[in-house]
């Protein structure tokens, strides 16, 4: 199985940490290196992975909040904020305050880490978040893509029953859903918001969706996925499905046939991800 040498977490929430977990039982990475503010939990899930690779054939090996181990990463995952502001509100526009600072902080740590790899942003607003953060640590925008709406397709997929299901757009409210009913699309697009109510929080589907993401870049397949990826013509970050390598970030960019209606609700959904990106 194809694997690379080191893979870079920053934010070791709920997310960052299953997806830690999730890449340690895959055996994608020789080396991790986990990144977060709060040390004590950073070292806690440190441990407890080096007890769960006890269990497994292969080893990872663990390294804490080391900026400069990033150096020679091939692939970092920003996925740091705060999901606490969700208790006090309802739109993902919310986190924007939040972690558009968490951006300005930690982009100048990872300019001076040296690391010129790939970065795979999942922080939300997924679009708006992915845009800001190429920007403020300077790469070119194919070596910055966003988890986008993978995780949403997926959760049509698991609405309609037809693998031909895709969401394309914002990682988001203004989100469209293909070959979807409207009762199916709007399950779909809600579904996070049920899974926050009972839990206060997603992981697994997020984790494992950037995971198959992971996956893709260390084979060098070709398969076309929903990620976040920026259109030179549009000026922002918006999901289509996009073929991505591990050296040169987003190879293509693939915008399904759509009809006129369709077309008009892309529009506004990039429209959307742009007015969010001012309010920065």
């Amino acid at each position: 199985m194809a694997k690379l040498n080191k893979i870079g977490i920053i934010g070791l929430g709920h997310v960052g940490s299953t997806l830690a977990y999730t890449l340690c039982l895959s055996g994608l990475a020789r080396e991790l290196v986990l990144i977060d503010t709060d040390e004590k939990k950073v070292h806690a899930e440190s441990l407890e992975l080096a007890d769960t690779l006890q269990n497994l054939a292969h080893n990872v090996v663990l390294t804490e909040n080391a900026y400069a181990a990033l150096l020679d990463a091939e692939l970092l995952v920003f996925c740091a904020g705060d999901i606490r502001v969700l208790e006090t509100a309802s739109d993902r526009l919310a986190e924007l305050r939040v972690t558009s600072k968490v951006v300005r902080d930690v982009a100048p740590k990872i300019v001076s880490s040296g690391f010129d790899g790939l970065v795979i942003s999942i922080t939300n607003p997924c679009d708006v978040i992915c845009q800001y953060l190429a920007e403020m640590i300077g790469f070119d925008k194919k070596k910055v893509i966003g988890s986008g709406t993978l995780i949403d397709s997926n959760r049509l997929k698991n609405r309609t029953g037809d693998t031909r299901s895709l969401v394309i757009g914002e990682h988001g409210e203004s989100q469209l859903a293909l070959n979807a009913s409207e009762a199916a699309a709007t399950a779909a697009r809600l579904t996070g918001w049920e899974i926050y109510s009972a839990k206060q929080h997603t992981a697994f589907g997020i984790a494992s969706s950037v995971t198959r993401i992971i996956r893709v870049l260390a084979s060098g397949s070709d398969e076309l996925l929903p990620v976040s990826t920026y259109d030179e013509k549009a000026g922002c970050y918006y999901a289509v499905p996009s073929s991505i390598s591990l050296a040169n970030g987003t190879e293509t960019r693939v915008v399904p046939l759509l009809s006129d209606e369709e077309v008009a609700n892309l529009r506004r959904s990039i429209n959307t991800i742009k007015a969010n990106y001012k309010t920065i």
